[in-house]
Parts: C-alpha cells; sequence; structure tokens
C-alpha cells in the first residue's frame, strides 16, 4: 500500500510535450486551486446549512478568509500570462526556438478542448434532466459554452459550470498573447521593454477603473482582467532575462508570507484601486519569492503538491458541480453550533473527494491529451483497425 501511494505523484505528471517541466508552476497551481475549493464549498455551505449557529458565518475570519479564494482566480491569470509568454520571450530575447502560430493555437485546441467538451456535456445533460427544463432551450447555452462565449452571448456565466467563466477568459488571452508577445518582446531595450509593460498595466487598470469594468459584465472578459496576464508576461521577461541574477535566499520566505498576507488582508469586494493596484504587486512578489525562498519553494514543489497542482484543469471543470451534488448529503453533518468547526468538518470531508475524483478523471479524460501527438495516434490505430478489418 506505500508503495502504490509512493507511485501516485508519479503517475499524475503530466506531459510537457518536450519542454522543461517548471515545478513551481505546478506547486502555484495548488495554491491557486485550493483557495477556489474553498470558497464555492464554503458558498454552498453558507447558502444550504440549516444549523442555527451562535456565529453566524458571515461574522466568522473563516468566513474572511474562504471569500478571499477569488484571488486564486487570479493566480491562475498570471501564471497562464507567464506560460504563454515564456516561449514567446524565449526566442525574441534569448535566441529560443521559434512558435509557430499555427502550432500555438492548435496545441491549445488539442489539449484543453478534449476533456472541457466532454465534462460540459456531461453537465449539460445533468442539469437537463435535474431540472427538468427543455433540452432545445437550453442547446444554445450548451454551443456557447463548448465555444467559450457563453459569457459574450448572455452576459451572465454558464448555467451548467459558473466557473467557466474565467476559462472563456483564459481562451481570449490565448487568442491575444502571441500578438502582445511581439509588441513587448521584440522591444530589445529591457527597461523600456519593462517600462512599457507597467505603465500598460497601470494605464489598464485606471480605464477599467473608470468605466467599472471590473464588474459584469465586463468583468466577464479579458477587459476586467488583462493586467493579471502581463504581471505573467513581466516575469517571463525577468525570468528569461535576469532569473540567475536573483539568488534564493530565506529572506524571500518571509517576503512569500507578507506577499500572502497582503492579498488576503488588501483584497476588496469593493474593488478601491488602490486595493487592487495593491493586489497586483502582491502577486508579483509572491511569484518570485515562491521560486527564490528556500522553505517555500521546497514546499510548492513537493510531490504532492505539484501533482495535485498538475490535474487543476480537472478539478476546475468537475469541482463546483460536485459541491452542489455533495452538500445535498453534508449539510445536515454537525459538530458544534459554532460555524468555522463546521466549516472545517465539510471541507475535510469535500477536498479528499474531489482530489481522489479528480485523479481517476485527470488519467482518464485529461492526460491523454496532453501528448501532442495524440491526434495523429489515433487516426494511425484507427487506420490500423481498419485495414485489419
Amino acid at each position: 500500500m506505500y508503495k502504490f501511494l509512493q507511485s501516485i505523484p508519479d503517475k499524475l505528471a503530466r506531459v510537457t510535450s518536450g519542454r522543461k517541466l517548471i515545478s513551481e508552476i505546478d506547486g502555484l497551481r495548488f495554491f491557486a486551486i485550493l483557495p477556489v475549493l474553498i470558497q464555492h464549498l464554503n458558498e454552498r455551505f453558507e447558502r444550504n446549512t440549516s444549523i442555527d449557529f451562535i456565529n453566524p458565518g458571515g461574522d466568522t475570519f473563516a468566513n474572511f478568509l474562504a471569500y478571499r479564494g477569488f484571488l486564486g482566480v487570479y493566480i491562475f491569470f498570471v501564471i497562464s500570462g507567464f506560460i504563454l509568454a515564456l516561449p514567446f520571450a524565449s526566442y525574441h530575447l534569448a535566441s529560443g526556438k521559434k512558435i509557430g502560430i499555427g502550432q500555438y493555437f492548435w496545441r491549445r485546441l488539442t489539449r484543453l478542448e478534449p476533456p472541457y467538451i466532454f465534462w460540459i456535456s456531461i453537465f449539460f445533460l445533468v442539469y437537463i434532466f435535474q431540472r427538468h427544463v427543455s433540452f432545445f432551450e437550453y442547446l444554445p447555452h450548451y454551443f456557447a459554452n463548448i465555444t467559450y462565449t457563453h459569457a459574450i452571448f448572455y452576459g451572465v456565466w454558464s448555467p451548467f459550470n459558473p466557473p467557466t467563466w474565467t476559462l472563456e477568459i483564459e481562451i481570449q488571452f490565448y487568442i491575444l498573447a502571441p500578438f502582445l508577445s511581439y509588441l513587448f518582446f521584440t522591444i530589445r531595450k529591457k527597461g523600456l521593454r519593462r517600462a512599457l509593460n507597467i505603465v500598460f498595466i497601470l494605464v489598464l487598470m485606471l480605464v477599467q477603473q473608470y468605466f467599472k469594468w471590473y464588474m459584469p459584465p465586463f468583468s466577464l472578459s479579458i477587459l476586467g482582467h488583462l493586467h493579471y496576464f502581463l504581471v505573467g508576461f513581466m516575469l517571463a521577461d525577468l525570468y528569461t532575462c535576469d532569473w540567475a541574477l536573483i539568488r534564493k535566499s530565506r529572506i524571500y520566505d518571509f517576503v512569500a508570507l507578507i506577499s500572502l498576507v497582503g492579498l488576503i488582508g488588501l483584497w476588496s469586494w469593493g474593488f478601491e484601486f488602490i486595493n487592487r493596484l495593491a493586489v497586483v504587486i502582491c502577486l508579483f512578489v509572491f511569484f518570485i519569492a515562491a521560486f527564490k525562498g528556500d522553505l517555500i519553494n521546497r514546499l510548492i514543489t513537493s510531490r504532492w503538491i505539484m501533482a495535485i497542482g498538475g490535474m487543476c484543469y480537472t478539478i476546475y471543470l468537475i469541482h463546483l458541480p460536485f459541491a452542489e451534488f455533495f452538500i445535498v448529503f453534508s449539510k445536515h453533518l454537525t459538530l458544534t453550533r459554532y460555524y468555522t468547526i463546521n466549516l472545517l468538518l465539510q471541507l475535510c470531508l469535500f477536498i479528499p473527494i474531489v482530489l481522489a475524483l479528480s485523479a481517476v478523471f485527470f488519467l482518464c479524460f485529461e492526460k491523454p491529451f496532453m501528448d501532442k501527438n495524440w491526434p495523429s495516434t489515433i487516426v494511425r490505430r484507427v487506420y490500423s483497425i481498419w485495414k485489419k478489418g
């Protein structure tokens, strides 16, 4: 049994299509998905429980922390900005391999779309049968969902799987990334290039503030979140050009802790500009500290943390529908009349189950599509079967 448990992280290791695996990124994905899980379960527990609490959930520090789970989405956006910018930065700034635009888009289509279509189809059918609504009435929502255009056409998130609004934003950025990379990384002067990035972020945030793009429907599009991806661009610039100059130090462990406290304490649903700007700065600092700290780096590059972070796409796709199902049975469980203790009980049950399910689904419906050659492999197998028949 011990050997089996030890082998699980290796079985869940991602396929990187020949590129070097950046261990810290999978670890940071763990830091992104965990608060999202906590927030979404907390919302459903608070909404469905019948327990008469001594202290209502909204008055507890645990509830305050849980509602900061939205910061996990911003961490995902910064990661995407970093990962998508890195090959372009390497090509323009460090004589790396040229990225073909056709190959770039084809890879994202074959990597992300199959598991996405599978799960949206499942949740669409479940929604139809569970709610007893018209199949044809919601079919346009389904097609909008699988083409990542639901927020564009309907101005709200998907009825089948609400968190997919962030994936629609990711797709919008995938389209923009090659053009933004050309804009920034063809500038040879380092100072000018980075100054342009900073100015771009500040101007964008000011425009967002003035026009309130941080509110729906604009917040459901790239207009409300592009600055987080550009933080990833800045990190990719540093990683390509100056990473070796930043030495690892335990001081960065302290910096990581301070930046996390800053993220939690400064984020506000009031969307004040100074708070939003502080969150961007804290995200930037936290990412550097995660790479360059001692203890924090060892934590996020540990095998289990990386394994969970590596399957975050599957976790993200299935966790909220499962939370809705889970809370139907768990909402009656109670230890005390204290909200925090009961929330911890819910999380201790929910998180291991959703991770176990995600591991199975990851191996079945996501990892096979990480192989960039899977379309041609399937064609060869089908042809071989046909020829034998």
